[in-house]
């Protein structure tokens, strides 16, 4: 009998990720991410540039998650309700 190898993940200890999360993704490309947040192509490349918004290279262009996209800014809209509450 062979004895299976064990293999290991290495991760970021800072990034959390699931591949499952990815499993059903609607990727935007550059100018459907600008339909769907309202923004300016420079916007979006300001924002990809800075590492604001995630994305990933398919070949010379970028794709974003739309999941991580909504989740991204809700989270940041959530935040600028609580700040003007105070």
């Amino acid at each position: 009998m062979k004895k299976e190898k064990e293999k290991k993940v290495v991760q970021n200890p800072h990034v959390e990720f699931d591949a499952r999360l990815f499993e059903n993704e609607v990727w935007l490309t550059t100018e459907e991410a600008m339909t769907h947040l309202n923004v300016s192509r420079s916007t979006m490349y300001r924002l990809r540039k800075q590492h604001n918004i995630p994305s990933f290279k398919l070949g010379h262009s970028p794709m974003y998650p739309k999941h991580l996209l909504n989740k991204l800014f809700i989270r940041k809209a959530l935040g600028n309700v609580k700040k003007n509450k105070m």
